[in-house]
């Protein structure tokens, strides 16, 4: 088995190799600037991961490693031989390479959405074993790359914050000014609610506490430590935003703590508080029948549909960024990444996003779209019906879509889920819901939009055909050798705390 770690560092050298050579091509200029801008975003994202040591000891990783790189040795080749003249290029492409080389740019990212799984899988390996041996599992960060804290507001849903008065920059002595559109609560109304007997949640940027204030109103208070003026300009502009978003599958900002104002003693944010915890707590802990599973479904639905008419792209929608509030309807938090568009379309140089949700031209191109949400919502739909199944499926969320894609295209979802949880007519309006998940997970192109969903989900509009996506097939080649390392690891004996756990996070974010 090849070292991963040493397939890395060949794969940067190539990518630098390929660099160079796309500054001296005489043919084909766009498509050899196309292939260098994706070589160079993989080579640093894998030289990231490369840095984390967790990229050691998987004979799939190697594979898929391997595959990679020897895509990019043909890449480099072809851009090579567009440095040619013209007499010698034809003898070697023989007329035919801008062809190839667009095929090579889709094997690339092919290449490493596979690549990205298999890190992915093994992850969820190496964290399994600490599981399963009885070791408590390591804090974790995030995963995410923190947006810009420079995005603009829409005049639909923040016309407050487009004037320069509340235009938040780094450095700034705004950063901790009044914030007139919220309310201010006072040190001792939150104060007792912020000791650990309380603490209902923690990720990487802050930890989540249960309150009640004065008037007997229960909430959720976010306890952000002390940061940089920028860690504070970030956090300001995306909780204002949720603050000015009014919908009823959005949860509520409802204030913020006096810390905000004083850098050096942290800050805290009050927002509703919501009694039954994350939709992915509840996927994993219990099964849920029909019409409560369509109601978050369409719920979550109804709240990213609401975001785009704000031109906001949440970016991280998943389960555990799902709350549920006590008749369990479902309501979108975290907003620490959120971008609002000016544009169709804008590119980020970071990925932004939780592994698994992520759509393919965020890792190749740095897109950033409606259509971002409209694949983590289609992850999300997946991720949550799966709960009705008879037997557990895989954990891992691209074996777990690939999985969905293979059933549902056998004609076999009949006999998936358990009749215990939703009554014989009721199978045609799940199978039409694992598809708009499926469509939604399509190539870019093929995705519909969250309007779209809705007309769907109540079969108010027919499904076009759905197409298998490219990194599906792709990723088709390794599933039966990642699964059964993952299968292995599920199977070992659980530690007597966490043997009731069906899966396992691989994020920490601010989980209730």
């Amino acid at each position: 088995m090849a070292d991963p770690v040493a397939t890395v560092e060949r794969i940067v050298k190539i990518g630098l190799r390929i660099k160079d050579a796309v500054d001296t091509v005489r043919h084909n200029e766009d498509e050899c600037r196309d292939i260098r801008k994706r070589v160079l975003r993989f080579s640093a994202i894998l030289s990231q991961l490369q840095q984390t040591g967790m990229m050691n000891g998987s004979s799939a990783m190697s594979g898929a490693l391997e595959d990679l790189e020897e895509t990019l040795e043909q890449a480099l080749k072809l851009v090579a031989a567009c440095q040619q003249r013209t007499t010698i290029r034809r003898l070697i492409a023989a007329g035919d390479l801008a062809k190839q080389l667009r095929r090579v740019k889709d094997d690339i990212l092919n290449k490493v959405m596979l690549a990205s799984f298999a890190i992915n899988a093994h992850t969820t390996i190496v964290l399994l074993t600490i599981q399963a041996s009885g070791h408590p599992l390591p804090q974790q960060d995030t995963g995410m790359t923190e947006i810009s804290h420079d995005i603009q507001s829409t005049h639909d849903a923040r016309s407050e914050l487009n004037g320069e008065k509340n235009r938040v920059r780094p450095g700034s002595e705004q950063h901790f000014a009044i914030l007139f559109s919220l309310k201010k609560f006072s040190l001792s109304e939150i104060k007792t609610a912020t000791d650990d007997k309380n603490i209902i949640g923690k990720g990487g940027y802050c930890r989540v506490y249960k309150g009640v204030l004065n008037d007997g109103k229960l909430v959720a208070i976010k306890k952000f430590p002390s940061s940089s003026g920028s860690t504070w300009a970030r956090i300001y502009d995306q909780e204002l935003l949720a603050s000015k978003l009014e919908h009823k599958n959005i949860v509520k900002v409802l204030g913020y703590g006096r810390g905000v104002q004083e850098p050096g003693n942290g800050y805290q944010w009050i927002e509703e508080y919501m009694p039954n915890g994350s939709l992915d707590k509840i996927t994993r802990e219990s099964q849920l029948a029909w019409p409560s599973i369509f109601r978050i479904i369409e719920g979550v639905a109804q709240g990213v549909h609401y975001l785009h008419e704000q031109r906001v792209v949440h970016m991280d929608v998943k389960p555990s960024n799902i709350l549920l509030d006590s008749d369990m309807n479902p309501k979108i938090t975290d907003f620490n990444i959120s971008v609002v568009l000016q544009d169709d379309e804008i590119t980020h140089q970071d990925i932004l996003g939780t592994m698994g949700y992520i759509p393919p031209e965020c890792f190749a191109e740095g897109i950033i779209s409606m259509m971002n949400d409209v694949y983590a919502f289609g992850a999300t739909v997946i991720n949550t019906i799966r709960v009705m199944c008879k037997n557990e499926q895989p954990s891992d969320e691209r074996l777990l879509y690939s999985w969905a894609w293979d059933v549902w295209e056998a004609g076999q979802m009949d006999g998936v889920f358990d009749p215990k949880l939703y009554k014989g007519s009721q199978l045609r309006d799940i199978i039409r819901c694992v598809e708009v998940g499926l469509l939604c997970l399509s190539d870019r192109g093929d995705r519909p939009t969250m309007a779209d969903v809705l007309e769907m989900l109540h079969g108010k509009k027919k499904l076009p055909i759905i197409k298998k996506p490219a990194y599906m097939e792709s990723e088709s080649e390794s599933e039966s050798e990642s699964e059964s390392e993952v299968k292995k690891v599920i199977e070992r004996p659980r530690c007597r705390k966490n043997r009731n756990r069906k899966s396992l996070c691989t994020t920490a974010r601010c989980h209730r």
